[in-house]
């Protein structure tokens, strides 16, 4: 688990900024095509359950819930940002969202036959573990633990994340970096599942569904970059095709795991 730092102006606040940025979406102006055609879409419908409840546990501005539910899905959620649950409800007073963190889930034991976490658990710093027996906790026996996290590839590991150490060290001596997310390990993420009481079913890798983006080799790369957002350039292009057909798992940006409560 790599644990990525970065180096804000001064005043900078990271945070506020992307609560700001977020809460700004217009979530009636999401087409449920948007949600139906991401790649782990068939895996999440094929496990999570109908007939129990479910918690999308981190759910910023509602994308998800506000789509499973439209898919008939009994579902609840929770977020940290208070500012993105009020405009949830604004949007749609009959979501049940609560103003809480995916460490300290406000339910009691056994109570969701599912909980999604669709890029909330990288966020989570310095408590990683404990969000994980959160999770536990508030599923039934049996329970689906449905996750999506940004991964150390092959890309990060070799190029990426050196690179990102030497910045540390060369600005560290007159800047303090701040936490961003983290990066998480394939074994790594399966031993803590384990650990917390977890058993892991699938994993696959995870991508934007359209052929001509990237979000990990837009994010990490800046020479990669097109002309409109996680739209790749030419040679963006060509490495991520050369890489997808030697395993997808060099480049994916993350992974999708789906596990089950013991």
């Amino acid at each position: 688990m790599y644990k990525l730092r970065k180096f804000y102006p001064p005043g900078f606040d990271p945070q506020q900024y992307w609560e700001d940025r977020y809460a700004q979406e217009h979530i009636a102006g999401r087409s449920s095509d948007e949600f139906r055609k991401q790649g782990f879409w068939p895996l999440m419908e094929r496990h999570l359950p109908r007939d129990k409840k479910v918690l999308d546990a981190g759910c910023g501005v509602g994308g998800w819930i506000v789509f499973l539910k439209e898919e008939g899905y009994d579902i609840e959620g929770i977020d940290n940002a208070a500012r993105m649950v009020r405009a949830m409800t604004e949007y749609d007073p009959d979501l049940k969202v609560k103003i809480a963190a995916i460490d300290a889930i406000p339910y009691p034991n056994n109570c969701f036959g599912g909980v999604v976490a669709v890029g909330t658990l990288e966020y989570v710093e310095d408590k990683v573990d404990e969000a994980l027996r959160e999770v536990n906790r508030v599923l039934m026996p049996n329970g689906i633990f449905f996750l999506e996290v940004p991964i150390i590839n092959g890309l990060r590991r070799f190029f990426y994340i050196p690179l990102k150490d030497l910045e540390r060290w060369l600005k560290g001596k007159n800047n303090r970096p701040v936490f961003a997310n983290y990066f998480f390990g394939r074994q790594e993420l399966r031993r803590k599942l384990d650990e917390a009481g977890f058993t892991v079913i699938t994993e696959q890798p995870h991508e934007l569904p359209d052929d001509h983006s990237h979000y990990g080799l837009y994010v990490d790369w800046k020479w990669l970059r097109g002309s409109q957002p996680y739209r790749l350039n030419i040679v963006g292009l060509a490495i991520k095709k050369l890489a997808n057909i030697v395993s997808p798992w060099i480049a994916s940006t993350g992974m999708v795991i789906v596990a089950k409560k013991r």
